[in-house]
């Protein structure tokens, strides 16, 4: 395959460095961020199959599909890294893929960060499906279509006769179209996101203000009351941004230092091991950033805590010793009832109170 010079040395359209171990390291940390993902999505099906009720919040069904996709992902990256490509259509297939892949994963963590700015500060009602259906098909679409250019772009636009040649250390060309279809929308999702994090942020701090200064009041003119030790809806939307803060940190970590990277290489025509290190790295935190959000969802936890709480009660049940017939009957015949043995449908707690 010809190439610009001998800094590059795998064979997929998305070289590495002439260093034998980064090109191990990179593979095993690939493989490993990709079984990362699917235990992930494996762990939230699980979850879903013993406590259905949690698939009915929209971010929990996000963030369990972007964990399938993170995993493909990953696999794609290798294909795309490390094999054989010399048909100018499958580089373009890879490149496209890899590109819309890696981007849809943080555009879907972005959207339960909007969508729940949408709810929390528009008063967006959350039996609404239509605010769901137009934030889905945006962050899909910013992932989707500008990185379909890698699919029809003309090579000989970027000055090569196949997009397989494609380096690193890309021309001037070459550089203005990764950044416009690639860069751009890669920096959109952490811009959107912080902003989004902020208003609720804010708001949070308001609501909190005013609760508080309201239960003040209410002290001073009604006495002590067990309701101020309780907590509110501000201690909610206080919690929820904490479980919510993973959404914007996750691309801003893990796909801004890569076009550093494409930046670094093209205006000084090098690279630097260390930032080929770092990059990796930083590619594969998305899959412990996104596998995190989801294990620390309220919903899941609370999901969680209810089939622990229904496995305790089962093996009470079963180590229970059984009371005579005699004494089993009420006044009428009829079996007393125990209230301990009564499931609560409402421990799911705030996640699962709409579908957010």
């Amino acid at each position: 395959m010809p190439r610009l010079s001998n800094w590059n040395v795998s064979r997929g359209p998305l070289p590495l460095a002439a260093d034998k171990a980064l090109f191990t390291f990179t593979l095993v940390v690939f493989i490993i961020s990709s079984w990362v993902s699917l235990v992930a999505f494996l762990y939230g099906l699980l979850i879903v199959y013993f406590q259905p009720r949690v698939w009915r919040s929209s971010i929990i069904r996000v963030v369990i599909v972007a964990q399938i996709i993170n995993s493909i992902r990953f696999i794609i990256r290798i294909l795309a890294t490390f094999v054989d490509v010399n048909v100018d259509f499958g580089c373009r297939a890879l490149l496209f893929l890899n590109n819309a892949l890696s981007m849809l994963p943080v555009n879907l963590c972005i959207y339960c960060v909007v969508y729940l700015q949408m709810i929390v500060i528009h008063k967006v009602s959350p039996k609404k499906r239509w605010p769901r259906v137009v934030v889905l098909t945006l962050a899909s679409v910013c992932a989707i279509v500008p990185t379909f250019m890698f699919m029809v772009v003309p090579a000989r636009i970027l000055d090569t006769d196949s997009l397989c040649e494609l380096n690193r250390i890309t021309n001037h060309k070459q550089y203005v179209f990764i950044m416009c279809t690639v860069a751009i929308w890669e920096y959109l999702p952490g811009v959107v996101g912080s902003i989004s994090i902020s208003i609720i942020g804010i708001h949070i701090i308001r609501t909190r203000r005013e609760t508080q200064r309201a239960l003040q009041a209410s002290q001073e003119f009604y006495g002590p009351s067990h309701a101020f030790g309780e907590p509110g809806r501000s201690d909610l939307l206080h919690r929820t941004m904490i479980h919510i803060i993973w959404f914007p940190i996750t691309p801003i970590l893990s796909l801004w230092l890569n076009i550093i990277l494409i930046s670094v290489a093209y205006y000084k025509r090098t690279t630097y091991i260390w930032l080929e290190y770092l990059n990796t790295v930083m590619l594969a935190l998305q899959s412990f950033l996104l596998g995190i959000a989801l294990m620390v969802n309220p919903t899941v936890r609370a999901a969680l805590a209810q089939h622990a709480k229904k496995r305790r009660q089962e093996e009470r049940e079963k180590t229970a010793p059984q009371a005579p017939d005699t004494a089993g009957s009420g006044e009428f015949g009829m079996p007393p009832v125990h209230l301990n043995n009564i499931l609560l449908d409402d421990t799911l707690g705030y996640g699962s109170a709409s579908e957010l």
